[in-house]
């Protein structure tokens, strides 16, 4: 940051000022973290010849004024009114410490303010972020998939030079009771986490990859956009495997239901899984008006088990079972799908599994997993349109489960 400062200076040729532009800001989600860690490594760092700290109180931005020619602003993000403060702000780089910490919310307003110009020059935008392997919006947009002009650095133990020599023994001791920790804080591991809550693993998904599905029958599963941002997934799935996949933006309930019948009907009136929560509702209806066969999905109601607390978290179960004992194949899937599929943690509530809501996956995501809903939707309809499915698994395992009546019983296991 100090180096960016200096840049622009020299190459703007700016004198010291009373009132110097404001290029950037640094921070970290609560402020007094921030002040209490990262803060306290500037001021151990920098010469304090090169800056001076100023601002106080909440009408003024706390900064740093860098050679009396330009500040930088510095906070946290714990405070909705210090973030509005972002909105009417330019900047020409954004920094936060420890980023996995925030969500995509959080620093969206802050991505936005880098907009501003110097002598009607604008200046290099940068966006800087620290951060320990997490699974949040950070290893979506720069290790899994990673958006254009993302750039990953990673930083090891090993490669500073300024650690004490014991720190990574320490880090050994410290946490030789959780290996995943240590792979992700002695190697960087993004992966390493997997599996302390969460509900399907990327490892089981792989090991699935390629082989023929061990589901029959097609299905249309639709998970309807609810918001304007949202999107509108349709697939056609041949037990597990997705045939056919349509996206369509926000739109009107009859223009989905009209998609879902001209498919049907191409594909010998295939029965349609729709969720009928929200607008849903309506989609199904026009269905039912057009004669269609179809499978309402009601997230919120009651599944078959009393292991879970709702019919979602027993069907994202359910499939998370199904790839971890390989007794589901799929031929192909994009990393979009792998990477939703693979979002979602579970916790417990009255002693039931519950799935991460929607709305906080979104929130830490910075999107909605409209794929993976449809999918999970999709497989789990599957099975409920057929009465009896035989699985074999990878590793020659026979299971058998039988739906007499797949509308008001689901699925009972019977070997």
């Amino acid at each position: 940051m100090l180096e960016y400062a200096r840049w622009v200076i020299q190459h703007f040729k700016l004198k010291p000022s009373k009132n110097p532009p404001h290029i950037g800001f640094m921070g970290r989600k609560q402020s007094t973290d921030f002040t209490g860690t990262t803060l306290a490594t500037w001021r151990d760092n920098i010469p304090d010849s090169c800056y001076e700290f100023r601002g106080s109180g909440d009408k003024e931005v706390k900064h740093i004024v860098i050679d009396s020619a330009v500040a930088v602003d510095y906070g946290g993000l714990d405070h909705q009114a210090d973030i509005n403060k972002f909105n009417s702000a330019e900047y020409g780089f954004v920094a936060i410490d420890q980023a996995e910490e925030t969500s995509i919310d959080d620093v969206a307003v802050l991505k936005a303010s880098r907009r501003m110009k110097i002598k009607g020059e604008a200046l290099p935008y940068r966006g800087l972020w620290t951060a320990n392997p997490a699974a949040c919006w950070l290893k979506e947009d720069f290790i899994t998939s990673r958006k254009k002009n993302h750039f990953f650095v990673q930083a090891l133990p090993g490669d500073n030079k300024y650690l004490p020599k014991s720190y990574i023994e320490t880090l050994r001791s410290s946490f030789g009771h959780r290996p995943e920790l240590l792979q992700a804080y002695l190697y960087g591991s993004w992966d390493a986490f997997e599996g302390a809550n969460q509900v399907i693993l990327g490892s089981w998904i792989q090991r699935c990859l390629g082989k023929p599905t061990l589901l029959g029958g097609k299905v249309l599963s639709c998970d309807v956009a609810r918001f304007g941002d949202d999107k509108t997934i349709i697939n056609l799935l041949n037990g597990s495997n997705i045939v056919e996949r349509h996206e369509m933006g926000y739109s009107r309930t009859t223009d989905v239901s009209d998609a879902l019948t001209e498919l049907s009907r191409r594909h010998h009136n295939c029965q349609i899984v729709v969720d009928e929560i929200g607008v849903g509702g309506g989609v199904i209806d026009e269905l039912h008006k057009d004669g269609r066969r179809v499978l309402a999905f009601n997230s919120s109601s009651k599944p078959q088990s009393d292991k879970f607390y709702n019919l979602r978290a027993e069907a994202w179960w359910e499939l998370g079972q199904h790839f971890a004992q390989g007794e589901i194949g799929c031929m192909e899937m994009t990393p979009n799908l792998i990477a939703e599929l693979t979002a979602p943690t579970y916790s417990f509530r009255n002693g039931k599994v519950l799935i991460e809501s929607k709305d906080n996956i979104k929130k830490r995501l910075g999107r909605s997993t409209d794929e993976a809903d449809a999918y999970v939707m999709g497989v789990w309809a599957v099975k409920r349109s057929r009465p009896e499915v035989t699985y074999a698994n990878y590793t020659g395992q026979r299971k058998t489960y039988s739906n007499k009546n797949t509308l008001t019983r689901g699925m009972k296991r019977t070997g």
